[in-house]
């Protein structure tokens, strides 16, 4: 998508997940996520997270105080993870295919690695010769496909 209209897109997007936040609750928010998230990527590089980021921030007064800014906020309700990939689409398939080390991906990224290797029927001890990664860092991310697997199953 070119920039602009990424852009023209992910504005309103925004608007619709800061009054999600503010005054609709966990449902409204991850709809409006799941909106953002739906958007095709920009055509000029620019990580869709990086520009959501990026957006929001100019939707901020800095001259507000801290106290202004978030005094409204109690708690944060918690928000389910994402069902859509965050991370480097093009990082991640690197990764599934082992001519990229875990070391050089986010954790995110890392992660839906090892739930890909995972849903492949890869053992632990295979996922970390591929991965090239610490034991505790394979053991969490298995761990944490397994669930992600067994949730679905009951679902």
């Amino acid at each position: 998508m070119d920039p602009e209209q990424y852009l023209d897109a992910l504005v309103p997007l925004a608007l619709r997940l800061v009054v999600a936040v503010h005054d609709e609750g966990p449902d409204a928010t991850t709809a409006a996520l799941t909106a953002i998230n739906a958007l095709p990527q920009p055509d000029n590089g620019v990580h869709p997270a990086t520009a959501l980021i990026v957006t929001l921030a100019a939707m901020v007064d800095p001259r507000r105080s801290h106290a202004d800014l978030l005094g409204w906020v109690r708690k944060l309700d918690p928000i389910p993870p994402p069902d859509y990939p965050v991370g480097n689409t093009l990082l991640i398939e690197l990764g599934i295919s082992g001519a990229v080390p875990a070391a050089a991906l986010t954790d995110d990224e890392a992660a839906q690695v090892a739930a890909a290797l995972v849903d492949r029927g890869w053992a632990e001890n295979e996922i970390r010769d591929h991965m090239r990664a610490e034991w505790a860092d394979i053991r969490r991310w298995v761990a944490a496909a397994r669930q992600r697997n067994r949730r679905k199953a009951a679902a």
